[in-house]
């Protein structure tokens, strides 16, 4: 009995899938590289210093002994690995690692590739990232018959190279507004990122010294702290800062300075009132 014509497409997008399984594994690598510098850029901008192993110092002037590292929370780090993936692959066809190895997304079935399957298979991304380093999706690929990892499947997609999708509507092909409206969220992201760095980053800069307890002397146990206004300076800012320790509240200021590392402290002055 003849193939019909869905099944022949569908076999011959499986050939197409397997024969690009290797190129793909090098793009998952260079999309991971690409994505290890916009996740070192935001965890530096948007992220709050914080204890992740030791002890900080205690009430009785015991010295603390600790590790820290300086990061976002894991749900935001994974909506940014979703939409590096998800919007040029909704804009270009490909993610950027993709688009370098020549492949392109595709649907499996042959039909048009429309932006709620591009949507579906980058939601379950993370899914397909388990236990690590891609396991689960690469697993996958590499025993379905088409080459699909987990978001594939449920969205019916799946990625061959990009000779192979050259007719019409067979992936996303941007035009020229396409080009200019990817450009603008690329440049209005990377301004954002600028101007929170100068003008919203010092706050947490002050919370991560809190964590670390670096707000007064090691001895000193820092159980809270509020912020005034501040006041700016050409490189520098001072926060009016209240202080609350077990035995006092502690009144004074703090000063940043803007340095190539971004802001670091320049001198803090408190005055403590015992008695609470």
């Amino acid at each position: 009995m003849a193939a019909t014509p869905g099944v022949e497409t569908r076999m011959l997008r499986a050939a197409q899938a397997r024969a690009a399984r290797r190129p793909r594994v090098v793009a998952a690598l260079l999309d991971g590289i690409a994505f290890a510098v916009i996740a070192f850029v935001v965890n530096g901008v948007y992220g709050v210093t914080q204890i992740t192993s030791g002890s900080l110092p205690s009430a009785q002037g015991e010295f603390g002994y600790f590790t820290t590292t300086t990061a976002v929370g894991w749900p935001w780090l994974t909506l940014v690995w979703v939409l590096y993936h998800a919007i040029p692959e909704v804009a270009l066809g490909a993610s950027l690692g993709k688009l370098a190895l020549g492949l392109r997304v595709v649907r499996a079935d042959g039909r048009r590739l429309s932006v709620g399957a591009v949507v579906m298979r980058n939601l379950l991304r993370p899914i397909d990232l388990l236990p690590a380093f891609y396991l689960l999706g690469g697993a996958s690929v590499l025993i379905t018959r088409a080459g699909r990892r987990l978001g594939d499947l449920a969205a019916g997609t799946t990625v061959v190279q990009r000779r192979w999708a050259s007719e019409p509507g067979a992936t996303r092909a941007p035009t020229g507004s396409t080009r200019l409206a990817l450009l603008a969220v690329v440049i209005g992201a990377a301004i954002f990122t600028a101007a929170f760095d100068y003008f919203g980053r010092p706050p947490l800069v002050i919370e991560g010294l809190y964590n670390q307890q670096q707000l007064l002397s090691p001895q000193e146990v820092v159980t809270g702290y509020s912020l005034g206004q501040p006041r700016w300076s050409f490189g520098s800012v001072t926060y009016p800062v209240t202080l609350t320790t077990p035995k006092s509240t502690c009144k004074g200021s703090i000063q940043l300075v803007w340095s190539e590392i971004g802001w670091t402290e320049g001198g803090a002055n408190f005055a403590c009132a015992s008695g609470l």
